[in-house]
């Protein structure tokens, strides 16, 4: 079995600078508008919106993930681990939960948590979904991680929606 790379899609970072264009385009229609600033605080407060709105998102669209199922680790690293690499070992998770964007409703991309065995720091590995969230369920990305946990530690608790498709 060959390591697995995933990054974040394009389609994320172009979602952020479009939400970033259109909100920064409104408010400086709204500061035209009042007579507060002239037409041309239109594209230049569109352009700073955008801008803004991408830096925002940026710590999520460079998290990387390296899944190794033969040797039985996963390394990844993102904004939870100030962009360090951090190690998995596999054997040593007791669960898997999906932590999906549209129960809470105030996030954009689903979230995975590895919770570890005690003993093992940190006790929890937070990983982000490389795609926008879907009502479709969990992502291929979070299925393949959770079917590797299940090869490396058989007894490990999944949450049922990652199951789904086994």
């Amino acid at each position: 079995m060959t390591v697995k790379r995933y990054r974040t899609g394009m389609e994320l970072v172009q979602l952020l600078a479009v939400l970033g264009l259109i909100s920064g385009a409104i408010f400086g229609g709204m500061l035209a508008w009042a007579g507060k600033e002239s037409w041309w605080a239109v594209p230049v407060v569109a352009l700073v919106g955008m801008t803004v709105i991408t830096l925002i998102g940026a710590p999520i669209m460079w998290q990387r993930v390296e899944l190794d199922g033969a040797a039985g680790h996963l390394r990844y690293h993102n904004i939870g681990s100030l962009h360090r690499w951090r190690h998995v070992a596999l054997v040593d998770v007791l669960e898997v939960r999906l932590d999906s964007f549209a129960d809470k409703r105030k996030a954009m991309v689903s979230g995975l948590h590895l919770c570890m065995r005690n003993g093992c720091s940190p006790a929890r590995h937070r990983l982000m979904d490389n795609a926008i969230g879907s009502y479709k369920g969990p992502s291929p990305f979070f299925r393949q991680i959770a079917a590797a946990v299940l090869r490396a530690q058989p007894r490990c608790l999944v949450d049922p929606l990652l199951r789904a498709a086994d």
